[in-house]
Formats: C-alpha cells, structure tokens, sequence
C-alpha cells in the first residue's frame, strides 16, 4: 500500500492527513494553534509552534498507522495564505511572531503609497490595497523588529508565507508556490515572477523572497523524513481543486474561519473587477489557471465569538435557536476585521442594528446565520457580473457547511443548486491531488473521473430573503469607514 500525507495549516490548527492512492482518508493527526492578539486589530502566532505541530501530526499519523516513510508517494502542503514569517537563514530560527493574515497592523503603510501606485499594483497582482496581503506586513517587519533589521542589512534576512517556512523546515530549501506567491502583492500575476518595480516602491530587496515554483512540483524537494514535496497549494485554491473546479466558470465556497469563494476563469487573467481579487489558482507544467476570488474575513471566526460572549453554548446551537425564527429586524454585519470583498474597507468594524425591546436572542443568533449568507451573496454578484454568467451550481466546504439551515439560505440568495459533499476535507485533499500530479502517478483526467457522493441543496423560495439582503446592504453601508469617522482605533 502506497499513500499521500497531505499538511493542512490553517489559521485555527494544523493537520495531517493520511489517504491511500485511491484518495480515501486513512486517518489524520489535528492540534490546536495559538492566537495572540498584542494589540487591538493584531493577530499573531508563534512560528516555531506551527512548525512544530505540523511535525508532531506527521510523525504522529505516520506511526499510529504504522506506515513506513518509504510507502509514502510525495506530501501535498496547504496552508493559510498570506501569514508572514521572517526567520534567520544560518540558524533557521524566526525573528519574530508570524504575523497572521487578519491582522490590521499595516493599514498606515499603505496610506505613504499613491493612487497611481495602487493602480499599477493592482493591474500586476490582481489585489487591492489591503493590509490582509503579506507585502506589507514584511515591510513592518523590517521597520518595526530589530532583529529583523538587523538580519536584512546583514543579507541574512528570509522571508515567506506558511508554506514556504515549513518547506524550509522540512528541507531547508526557500522557496513558495506560485498560488501562495500570487497573495503577497509582491508577484506580477502576468510573468509569474517578482515585481522589481513593487519591490522597489515597498523597499524590499528580492534576495529576502523565496524562489516560485510550480503548486506540482515536478522533481519534488526532498525531506528529512524522505518523501519529497511534490504540491504547495494555498488553502481557498487548494479547495478549488479538491471541487475538481478545472473548467472555467466552476465555482466553490469555503466557509471557514473567513468565507472564501472562488471561480476558476481560465488560463488568461481576468480583467480587474470592483471588489474581486485574481490568484493564480495552480500551475502545472507550463499552464498557469487563474482564478476570480471574493474574500470574506469574518465567518467562523464570528460563529467563535458568539460562543465566546456565551450567546451559543455549542455551534449546533446556531441552527437550533434560528430554524424557527425570523431576525426580528434585526441585521448583522460581521466586520470584526474589517470588510473584504466587494468592498475593501479596513476601517469598517461589526455591526448589530435593529435591536428593540422586543429583540430576543434566538433574533440575534438567526440575523448572524443570514449575515453570512449575505456576505457571500454580494461576492457571487460581482462574480456573475464580472464573467457574464449566472452560477448555477456552487459546491461548498468547510465547517459552516454542517449547518444546514444556513446553506438552505445561502441556495435561496443565490437562486442555485448548493452540492456539499459527504467528503468535507477538501482543501487536504486538493493538495493530495497536487501531490500526486507532481510525483506524476496521476492526472488531471483521472482526478476528473473519481466519484463524489454528497448533499443537494435546491433553492425554494427566495422572495422574502431577497429582500431581507437589500436591507442589509443598507446596515453595511452604516458600518463602513468606522475608525476613520471616529478616530477609535479598535
């Protein structure tokens, strides 16, 4: 028997998982990471733990199982995307916390740039001006962190994303794939390769950036443990994969601690879209796909701060306390972090309006259900706007998908069939997939040919929620620009 370990960091915890050649999962290892929070809008983690978890949930799932290290075929790596790390290139030792995708810290760096920089930046990367990419957070790192500071003048001085710092662990190679590259606002969409002239405008030298490769890695990168690397794939296009999404117009939906949905639209760049980011979603061999992505920040993360304010005892109590009821004019939107798409907006904050008297909890609960469900619809129109096509089947995973409830409402908003699959690692199994591409005992064809069982969700009536949406839309509008409107820095 010959399998595929395939790592999964995400922002909550890290995994590895076991599957067999034929894709079915053996078994997996998960552990919790920590999340520090040193000040209002920041949000950190120890880069020493990640790596060190993810070691201990390989070795863990590989003897628990009692395989041996030489029955494994190649390791897929997927990983959160654009979390920093810098470490020192002689000791392999990190100079400082990774600084996490939600952190808000470089909003103020942004602002030294101007519009004809973010114009040019966008037109090259596909992104938007926003803290959430990495360029900026590196650029803090240097300025702010004298060890960091220190190792950049000395040329000692590395840099990457979560999948690049753990293919360093593990191999002591620097380099990051072109999907986790695409997420920096450093990488030129077009060439696929570093911008000299966003680099020189942000400051940063490129010998600090790891070397891009391809998300399948043909030769495969060698491991201490002896499997080679042969996928690293960022989380939300490794779950476009795992749905199989390889003709343009597929579209897929995380709901995880953010909802991410994304649309495969082709081998050519789209053109920019208000509100919408383009990624390369993967390339292999010589073809690079790109993809169309709505980015969401706050959904499990927002379902977490219900439980942590004690308004839900169990997540299971989300659909419980709203199946019954309406939102009582109540109306959520969940910008703890700021808004993502369409709108971009690092100064809106959370916002819960409506309340009277008459409010009830159980209104509360249902009005954060359907804030989700909202948040998701606005990128779907922007996405059928921007390739002049209606979605009519979108596949979903992640946790929020159990809730079903919540997905019989998102059907309803986006008047299309849901399939959530029995199956619901996808975005391990994405990378699986690239691992197995990569060490070449598979392709794309066979990929396209495996069966998914699954739930289909059919939309019923969406006369009253379509209206309910165009209410919310006006609370997101009062949520908009809060620091900058009241200098309250939270």
């Amino acid at each position: 028997m010959k399998y595929y370990l395939a790592i999964d960091e995400g922002t909550s915890s890290t995994r590895t998982l076991l599957f067999d050649e034929s894709f079915k999962l053996i078994d997996f290892v998960q552990k919790e990471i920590n999340m520090y929070y040193p000040q209002p809008g920041w949000v950190e983690q120890d880069a020493e733990e990640l790596y060190k978890k993810t070691e201990e949930t390989m070795i863990e799932v590989v003897e628990k199982n009692n395989v041996s290290w030489t029955d494994i075929i190649g390791i897929g790596i997927t990983n959160q995307r654009e979390t920093i790390v810098a470490w020192d290139k002689n000791t392999g030792k990190p100079l400082y916390n990774a600084i996490v995708w939600q952190c808000r810290r470089t909003a103020n760096i942004l602002n030294r740039f101007p519009v004809s920089f973010w114009t040019d930046v966008r037109r090259k990367t596909g992104l938007v001006k926003d803290p959430y990419f990495s360029g900026s957070k590196i650029l803090w790192l240097i300025e702010n962190v004298d060890e960091v500071k220190e190792a950049y003048d000395n040329g000692n001085l590395k840099v990457g994303t979560i999948e690049s710092w753990l293919a360093f662990k593990l191999s002591g190679k620097h380099v990051s794939d072109v999907s986790n590259a695409s997420r920096t606002q450093l990488m030129n969409i077009h060439t696929l390769d570093w911008d000299d002239d966003i680099l020189k405008t942000f400051g940063i030298k490129k010998e600090i950036l790891p070397e891009i490769v391809n998300t399948a890695i043909e030769n495969g990168i060698e491991t201490k443990f002896g499997p080679k690397i042969y996928g690293m794939i960022g989380d939300q296009q490794s779950a476009l994969f795992g749905q199989r999404a390889f003709e343009v117009g597929d579209a897929k939906c995380t709901y995880g601690t953010g909802a991410f949905v994304l649309m495969n639209s082709g081998s050519t760049p789209p053109r920019p879209h208000p509100g919408l980011l383009t990624s390369v979603g993967w390339k292999i061999n010589n073809d690079a796909i790109y993809s169309l992505e709505g980015s969401i920040f706050t959904v499990g993360a927002f379902f977490k701060w219900l439980k942590d304010i004690k308004m839900i005892d169990e997540y299971e109590d989300l659909e419980k306390h709203s199946k019954d009821i309406d939102n009582g004019g109540v109306y959520i939107v969940p910008a703890l972090s700021g808004l993502g798409s369409p709108y971009w907006d690092s100064d809106a904050r959370g916002l819960i309006i409506g309340l009277t008297r008459a409010t009830k909890k159980e209104n509360i609960i249902r009005a954060a259900l359907e804030s989700v469900a909202f948040s998701v619809r606005e990128v779907i129109d922007s996405m059928q706007e921007a390739v002049w096509t209606k979605i009519k089947k979108m596949n979903v995973d992640g946790g929020a998908t159990k809730n079903r409830l919540l997905m019989e409402i998102q059907s309803d908003l986006i008047n299309a069939e849901i399939f959530v699959p029995e199956f619901q690692e996808i975005t391990a199994l994405g990378a699986a997939f690239m691992a197995a591409i990569g060490s070449k005992n598979i392709s794309i064809n066979d990929i396209k040919n495996l069966h998914f069982s699954g739930i289909n969700i059919l939309p019923k009536n969406s006369d009253k929620i379509e209206k309910e949406y165009y209410i919310w839309k006006e609370a997101v509008l009062r949520s908009k620009g809060w620091i900058k409107s009241t200098n309250i820095s939270y």
